[in-house]
């Protein structure tokens, strides 16, 4: 018996944690092909005479996957970091898995608007992409579920959820 009768689930969340993160660093890895797919693609491809590369709408979406992307990174950095010190970093998990499975889905959705039919066919992979995106928001336990947990560590450590112990870890 580990951890004791009834301590059976913690244990099991123990390396839950690690394999939802597994899964982050793979989907931050579709998102940022997604982002090669639609650049490499605005690059090469004019509309009406200006590249697609050189128009606001083309570069505000991909700015903006950019910074998702970097967010992503940080909130799987933040949750390894927690892992590493020991927690469980359900928190820290919530948080990164709901963020970057939701990015998954709007890179791989950008990148087909950004490359249009194409983008639809089976010339790019941004349309395995797209399907296999789709199923990231269910894996691991549906976006609702984590925010529920988010709200549950809310309400249970008030101002202290924002609290980040980096300070102390530097210390020990």
């Amino acid at each position: 018996m580990v951890l004791g009768e009834g301590r059976g689930l913690k244990v099991v969340q123990t390396r839950l944690g690690v394999a939802r993160l597994t899964h982050c660093m793979r989907w931050l890895g579709l998102a940022k092909r997604c982002v090669e797919i639609a650049t490499d693609y605005a690059e090469r491809r004019e509309g009406f005479g200006i590249r697609l590369a050189d128009r606001e709408s083309v570069q505000i979406m991909l700015g903006t996957l950019c910074a998702d992307i970097e967010v992503g990174r940080l909130l799987v950095m933040k949750a390894a970091w927690e892992l590493d010190r020991g927690g469980f970093a359900q928190k820290e998990v919530s948080m990164a898995k709901v963020h970057v499975a939701n990015l998954l889905h709007r890179a791989a959705d950008t990148a087909i608007q950004i490359n249009g039919a194409r983008g639809y066919s089976k010339d790019t992979v941004a349309e395995w992409i797209y399907r296999y995106a789709r199923q990231a928001r269910l894996v691991d336990g549906a976006d609702e579920v984590h925010r529920m947990i988010l709200n549950r560590a809310l309400a249970g450590e008030g101002r202290d959820f924002w609290r980040w112990d980096v300070a102390e870890a530097a210390n020990a």
